[in-house]
């Protein structure tokens, strides 16, 4: 077989030199090949043998029906009608398209150069042969051109499909892929370059997704070698977010500058040679790298289109014309097979259409938008033809090697003119004709109104509906068709979406949400969002769990604890024989506790349902028949906890299954009779059942798996057992080196035990804790550091959404969880990071608890141990501790009325701020007591360069920053996984000594310098300006007033309107010493000519003053938001004016109707309420005020709250909706 095909090749070349007899052929063309200027445009230098051509076919330019069917009769030569060799990849007549290889002996830049094309000869026998134009003699090892019948033109490689699919190419059809389907084309072949010798890889793709190999051939040394540590790979892939690179297994592999566009078509290839890797885009050079050595291939290799490695299919896309070629080919080859194989080849002329005239059909065109016309053209002897489109002069080359183009005015928003050029090159001139178009807009773009309830307590089913206000306009135009795109901001909600409207089902966020909604039907989609004020309830109550009608306890179950501090047994089923009674005995440490007995139902049923009171008792159940006075027991049941519990999830360190994540040859475990997990965490099956919570087992052992919830898992229960007498349940579904979007569930079956969510969930109602999870501790990130998830974009862009999916999914499932406690991982953790990429998933974790109302963060940089350091990955046994006990007190204070001296939170930048006039003061507000370490200055960084500190300094809340010299700095970092060598000494910390979370790329906010005898600080985007005197003779009390206004501002900025809120941050806070004879209190100053005949800082006008700092605490006892009725005062005087008809209007008919006459006064304290006129009664100015503190916040004298004023008082609720712009 080989010595006939070698043959073949011989006589078929030697042929080449005659001259071949075309004179039974009835048609001739000439075709020519363009490489100057205005054809590919290559250098006189360049020359390229035998090269590959492609000619399309259209017919438009060719009459198919004057050849044969399939082209049997089709020949080519060159100009003195010497044969060429080629191949007709692709013939359509009846679409009239077809695609064919001519190999052409020399090309020549800046060359015109004539071949002919024959046909018209009914008895001819095709001769087309793709071994006759690809073969070893020019270069090649391997081409496939991916059509339907897969094959090797060279014959090294057999391809096999795997899965794909056929699918437009570039050239003729290509093959589409998706994950785990691809193309294999052989294990063992023998031909390709080998050791360190030259090649090439070229590939035509056209991407879905990012982060795939699109081509891969070689042997990768350390797996599928029998690891001797010798072969090597070539991989040509796109990375995420899009990029383009070659690698191999070792030094070889190149970078390209140019990052691929989704869904377009890209040229690739990878050469080597002597060293030197390159990587061409689109027919350029875009990048290099030379290591001496650097390829060391197989003779035997594999190769996969679609992947890498063996049945590693990971491409989504399309792909054409794979090529392996045995050198490494020049820059001006691969800039001619760009140019002549792209869609709008410029190297080949269509066949010269006889004549000499030229003229286009309009001179001018009018079309409606989403409609289309024809043009067409005449160009008698034109070499090559093309057409092109200027868009405000941008000029796109739209069909090339036709005389008639479909012009698709496509979605405009307003009429629009273009032109279109028909342009054709002649042998002495080159010809354009321009038509002027215009695109009339005849379709309307959907306006949209959304309607919403401006309030939401966020537990009520509540729906967004747009409404489209020119819905008959639409249809009357046919464009009625809508697609709808919903995202909500501000905070984490769980939502359904419906085909035209949007359910919101419950937030776990009190505040302000934006829900926005894109509408389109095919053009430009219209925008429109509104705001809905969320304020949830204090309490929620405790969602029971239906029992299955046959339920029953196991031995060692763990029953979880509700909110009434009971835990509920359920005993149900039928009996399968009759009785008078049936009893449930129940015994706590072997003592009576609960006996309780039924008559059978008429199916002879029973259900019974104790409370258990949680600790550290054990409960034995003794369930039996009664008849005749006579007890018989039937079924015991021991060994029953009731107690708390919890979820762990995340990767490996959640799993945290031994030191440093790996468990010596005999793990040695703490176990409890009070601390118990279910099921098997490795493989994530209810196998085993309930059994003592272990810190991990041996692995590959039997039972592997079984009740593990990792290092710290157990630490952190016993130490709670310990200290509250109350036993813990710790179900651990972690899964090392896992992204987030892999513990996303399936949204069809959240149970689907094929994902690590559904493995968990499983579990859980396994052992009928799905209403039992009162918290789910997270620890994850360490793979979202670079850009591995299916976004085809940094992994940090995406890693809060997902988080709010998954929180969603959880609440939804455990419909009891009160509070997600997460961990921010380790800078640059495994090693994975160390990039801005990798340091904004940090930043992404320290701001997630500001979209939740019930989510607790702790830093890790803190922890000390001995495997800490630069890119650690796992924490030790002494790490694991130290995670459990800095998370410790926060579960303690949610969950165990534990009153903590001090915060026991990590400290989280609130805001950065910088002196706006001197630019070298930055205030960094951590919303707690901080202390200041020189050490740290050196990770502080100003737009990601290292920051230029001279001193910095604690005050209260704040670290004080001055600079060596002003600058103009937008962000500041601290930091980053690239440069901190994992050791504590550079660290910030709060004054509760716990390391203060990583932060990354923080706006600079500018704020006006302090005034004289004045301090500023910024707390939640507030200026605060504090007299010196009163950090001089009340220190303590300033720190305590900072914190308490720190709170009411940040319920502030959770409940009013962003763009109220942005108003109110214009107003400074002044904190004064007291005034001799004048009361200590909060006051709003309207007017400076107030503050001048009072001896007061004129400064202060339109600002609010506080000078009961000796009494802050206690009036925020009585007054929980008194800051926000200062407020107030300011939003009625600055933006609405105190004589604000709807304001007067409602205060007028409260008064009259005697709404606030007599009613109720909260005085806190402890103190009795009592019945009084209320100061709303006072003015307008007081009404709106008081009314505005209840509506967002509490008041002290009824309505105390939005409810009860909305109840109360209708008319100025709904002035104060609009006034303040709820809902809009």
């Amino acid at each position: 077989m080989t010595t006939k095909l070698l043959l073949g090749f011989a006589l078929l070349l030697s042929s080449q030199i005659a001259v071949a007899d075309y004179a039974g052929w009835q048609h001739i063309g000439s075709l020519w090949i363009l490489t100057t200027p205005e054809g590919a445009d290559l250098p006189p230098t360049c020359s390229e043998s035998d090269f590959p051509l492609l000619i399309r076919l259209n017919g438009s330019t060719f009459n198919f029906s004057e050849a044969e069917p399939g082209g049997e009769d089709l020949r080519f030569s060159d100009s003195k009608n010497a044969p060429l060799a080629y191949q007709i990849e692709h013939w359509d007549a009846a679409h009239a398209t077809a695609s064919i290889w001519v190999r052409i002996p020399l090309i020549k830049g800046n060359d015109r150069q004539r071949i002919q094309m024959h046909w018209g000869k009914p008895i001819a026998i095709s001769e087309s042969s793709g071994a006759a134009v690809f073969n070893a003699d020019n270069g090649f090892c391997s081409v496939i051109h991916m059509g339907e019948s897969l094959q090797d033109e060279v014959g090294s490689a057999a391809p096999v499909d795997a899965g794909s699919t056929l699918a437009p190419g570039i050239i003729g059809e290509g093959r589409h892929c998706m994950a785990g389907t691809g193309i294999a084309c052989g294990e063992a072949i023998q031909s390709f370059p080998s050791a360190d010798n030259a090649f090439s890889s070229a590939v035509w793709f056209r991407a879905e997704a990012c982060g795939g190999t699109v081509l891969g051939w070689g042997r990768y040394a350390t797996r599928l070698n029998g690891k001797t540590g010798d072969g090597n790979e070539v991989l040509v892939n796109i990375g995420s977010p899009p990029s383009l690179s070659w690698t191999s297994d070792g030094p070889g592999g190149a970078n390209a500058n140019t990052a691929p566009v989704l869904g377009e078509w890209c040229h690739v290839v990878a050469t080597y040679a002597n060293g030197t890797s390159q990587i061409y885009a689109n027919g350029k050079p875009d990048g290099l790298r030379f290591h001496k050595g650097a390829m060391s291939l197989m003779d035997s290799v594999s190769m996969l289109i679609g992947g890498g490695r063996p049945r590693s299919y990971n491409f989504v896309g399309s792909i054409d014309e794979v090529r392996i070629s045995k050198v490494a080919r020049s820059a001006d080859w691969i800039a001619l097979e760009y140019q002549n194989q792209k869609t709008q080849q410029t190297l080949v002329g269509a066949p010269v259409v006889p004549g000499q005239s030229f003229a286009v059909s309009h001179e001018k065109l009018t079309v409606l938008e989403g409609e289309s016309a024809t043009i067409t053209a005449q160009a008698g002897g034109a070499l090559k033809v093309s057409w092109i489109l200027d868009r405000g002069g941008v000029q796109t080359v739209v069909a090339v090697d036709r005389l008639a183009y479909q012009l698709a005015a496509g979605r405009v928003q307003a009429s629009t003119s273009l032109s279109l050029q028909f342009k054709a090159v002649y042998a002495n001139e080159t010809k354009t004709h321009e038509c002027p178009v215009t695109i009339l807009e005849d379709i309307p773009e959907p306006v949209v109104a959304l309607s919403a309830p401006p309030t939401w307590n966020g537990r009520d089913l509540i729906e967004v509906v747009p409404t489209i206000t020119n819905l008959p306009a639409l249809r009357a135009k046919g464009a009625a068709t809508l697609s709808y795109k919903w995202t909500i901001s501000g905070g984490a909600v769980i939502k359904a979406i419906a085909a035209d409207r949007l359910f919101l089902k419950r937030s776990q966020y009190t505040g302000n949400i934006t829900v926005e909604v894109a509408v389109d039907n095919g053009g430009a989609a219209t925008l429109a969002r509104t705001t809905i004020a969320v304020i949830e309830p204090q309490n929620d109550p405790w969602i029971e769990r239906v029992p299955e009608f046959d339920e029953q306890p196991e031995d060692h179950q763990f029953i979880a604890r509700d909110s009434s501090n009971r835990g509920t047994l359920f005993y149900n089923g039928t009996l399968d024989h009759t009785a008078e009674m049936v009893f449930l005995n129940v015994l706590a440490d072997g003592k009576p506790y609960a006996n309780e007995t039924q008559q059978l139902t008429a199916k002879k049923g029973y259900a019974f349902t104790i409370k258990l009171k949680p600790g550290l008792i054990k409960y034995t159940v003794n369930f039996g028949t009664q008849t005749g006075g006579k007890q018989a027991v039937l079924r015991t049941v021991s060994d029953i906890v009731c107690g708390d519990a919890y979820a762990i999830q995340g990767q490996s360190n959640a799993e945290a299954t031994g030191p440093n994540n790996g468990p010596p040859p005999e793990p040695t475990s703490y176990q409890s009779d009070w601390i118990r997990s279910y099921g098997n965490a490795h493989d994530g099956t209810p196998s085993g059942g309930w059994g003592r919570a272990v810190r991990t087992r041996l692995w590959g052992a039997s039972g592997y798996g079984f009740c593990q919830i990792g290092t710290w898992g157990i630490d952190l229960a016993r130490h709670l057992v310990e200290r509250h007498k109350m036993p813990i349940c710790i179900l651990n579904g972690a899964v090392g080196g896992t992204r987030i979007d892999q513990h996303q569930p399936n949204p069809k079956d959240h149970a689907d035990s094929g994902t690590i969510y559904g493995r968990l969930l499983t579990r859980i109602k396994a052992a009928k804790l799905s209403h039992g999870i009162r918290g789910v501790l997270w620890h994850q990130g360490e793979n979202n550091q670079c850009s591995a998830a299916p976004t085809g974009d940094y992994d940090w862009k995406s890693y809060q959404q997902y988080f709010v999916d998954l929180s969603a999914a959880w609440k939804t499932d455990c419909p009891n969880i009160r509070h997600y406690y997460i961990y921010q991982i380790w800078p640059n953790g495994c090693n994975m990071g160390g990039t801005q990429a990798g340091d904004m998933v940090l930043e992404m974790q320290r701001t997630l608890p500001a979209l939740y109302s019930n989510m607790r963060i702790m830093s890790t940089v803190g922890i000390v141990s001995p495997a800490m350091g630069r890119g650690m990955c796992h924490f030790d046994p002494a790490g694991y501790a130290q995670l459990a006990t800095l998370m410790e007190p926060l579960l303690e204070q949610d969950n165990y009325g534990v009153v903590l001296k001090q915060a026991a939170t990590a400290p989280n930048l609130k805001q950065a701020a910088i002196d706006d006039k001197t630019q070298t003061e930055i205030t960094l507000d951590f919303g707690q007591p901080m202390i200041w370490n020189a050490a740290s200055q050196a990770s502080l960084y100003l737009d990601e360069k290292a920051a230029a500190i001279s001193t910095g300094a604690a005050m209260g809340n704040t670290i004080v920053l001055q600079l060596t010299a002003p600058t103009t700095a937008k962000t500041i970092s601290y930091l980053k996984g690239r440069d901190w060598n994992g050791t504590p000494e550079p660290l910030l910390r709060g004054a509760n000594g716990i390391a203060a979370l990583t932060f990354c790329e923080v706006p600079l906010r500018e704020v006006e310098a302090a005034p004289l005898g004045y301090q500023v600080r910024t707390v939640e985007g507030w200026r605060v300006c504090l007299a010196d005197a009163l950090f001089r003779d009340q220190p303590q009390a300033v720190e305590t007033a900072l914190t308490l206004l720190q709170k009411q501002l940040a319920e502030i900025v959770r409940v009013v309107p962003a763009n109220a809120v942005a108003t109110l941050r214009e107003v400074t806070l002044w904190f004064s010493a007291e005034y001799p004879g004048v009361p200590a209190q909060a006051e709003y100053h309207p007017a400076a000519g107030w503050l001048r005949g009072h001896g007061r800082n004129p400064a202060m006008e339109k600002g609010v003053e506080f000078t009961n700092v000796l009494t802050f605490a206690r009036e925020t006892e009585r007054m929980p938001n008194f800051v926000l009725h200062e407020l107030a005062h300011a939003y009625h005087d600055r933006v609405l004016s105190f004589q604000h008809p709807d304001v007067v209007g409602a205060y007028d008919h409260a008064k009259a109707a005697n709404l606030y006459e007599r009613v109720e006064r909260w005085h806190g304290n402890g103190k009795p309420n009592t019945t009084e006129r209320a100061y709303a009664m006072t003015n307008a100015a007081e009404y709106f005020a008081e009314t505005s503190e209840a509506f967002f916040s509490r008041n002290d004298f009824f309505p105390f709250n939005r409810e009860e004023l909305k109840q109360h008082d209708p008319q100025i609720f709904v002035v104060l909706q609009n006034l303040w712009g709820v809902g809009l």
